[in-house]
Order: C-alpha cells, then structure tokens, then sequence
C-alpha cells in the first residue's frame, strides 16, 4: 500500500524515501546518465536536486518557486516543444492536479518519442477503481481519507489513465533481494514510453 495511513520507508541515513531509491537504482541499473540527457523534472526530490542542477539539459520544474525549483511550468500546459525531453521524472505529483487527463497528456506529448518518463502517484493496492470525492466533500475530509493536498484516491485504474493519456506502460520492478536491500517492496512505480501513433 502506498496510499495515505502508511509511512513511507525512509532511510536510517540519508531520508530517502521509496521512489527515491527506485528511481536512483533504476537509473544506476539502466546505466542512464543524466548528463547527456533532456530531462524534465516536475517538483524535484530534493536529494536528486542537488545532484542534478547545473547539469545542462535538466529543467527542474514546479508550478510555483521552490528551494528544488527552477522553471515555472504548469503541468497541464507544459511550455515546450513535443518531444522535447528523452527523460521526464514525475513522482506523486499528480494526484495533486485536477485535470489530470490534462497532464498526463502534456507529460506525453514532450516526451521523445525514444524517451522515457518515470511517474508514480500514491496508490491504494486494494482498490480496483479510483475513488474521486464528491465536490461538496469537505476539503478537510477529502484530506483525511486522500492525504493532504490530494485530490483523489488512486486505485489500480491509474495504469489504464497513463495509457489513455498517451503512454505504454510497465512497472519498475526489482529483484527479492533488491527490494530487501533497498526496502522497495510497497512503492509502484511506472516506466512509461510514448505510445505509438495509430
């Protein structure tokens, strides 16, 4: 479960949080650097922030300034051109955003078409279906049953919305002893390619 009601595993040493790690050890397993990349990062982690900014190619975006920021974009209309970027990184950020139909569009459509983006949102394993509240729910109560700041509770229906969207999808996966080494087992991360035209 990922999903609100659980604390993420963080590490003893450094803090990092699942998606981080399984981004690093993809990237690290992949052998992808980013120093030869075009690489959009929406509302960057903090830890590959400080690795990363600098590095000619990356843009760290969020829709409003922050410490790990450094580009204004809004998500739902991303100001660059299509395929624009060979690697886009866009972790629990979208269940954040209203129209996410919208987003996960735009996220597509600036993706090279060799590309590769990397996105996750908080799932709840157990749910088949994602539940959106009803507009007079209040925000306090949406809160508590979503997580703060969320707009919706993603079910396992979020990997068919990725490839409505304009993506061909597959899951980040390790090996058992990867998982153990890097405490991964709970966090769903999808590698996500533009889909072929029709």
């Amino acid at each position: 479960m990922t999903g609100p009601g659980r604390r993420e595993r963080r590490c003893p040493n450094c803090g990092s949080r699942e998606r981080d790690r399984i981004i690093g050890l993809f990237l690290r397993r992949a052998g992808l650097s980013i120093a030869s990349k075009r690489v959009l990062h929406i509302a960057p982690e903090a830890a590959f922030y400080r690795a990363w900014r600098g590095t000619p190619g990356y843009v760290a975006a969020d829709l409003a300034p922050t410490r790990t920021s450094e580009r204004r974009v809004d998500i739902t209309a991303i100001d660059f051109a299509s395929g624009a970027f060979d690697l886009i990184i866009c972790n629990h950020v979208l269940e954040h955003v209203a129209d996410e139909a919208r987003a996960i569009s735009e996220l597509a459509r600036v993706l090279a078409p060799a590309g590769l983006a990397v996105i996750s949102v908080p799932l709840s394993p157990e749910r088949a279906t994602t539940w959106t509240p009803p507009v007079e729910m209040p925000r306090a109560e949406v809160e508590r049953i979503c997580g703060p700041g969320h707009l919706r509770l993603n079910g396992m229906d979020f990997e068919d919305r990725l490839r409505a969207g304009g993506f061909v999808t597959e899951r980040i996966r390790f090996t058992p002893a990867e998982n153990e080494a890097h405490r991964l087992a709970d966090e769903i991360v999808h590698l996500c390619r533009k889909a072929p035209p029709v």
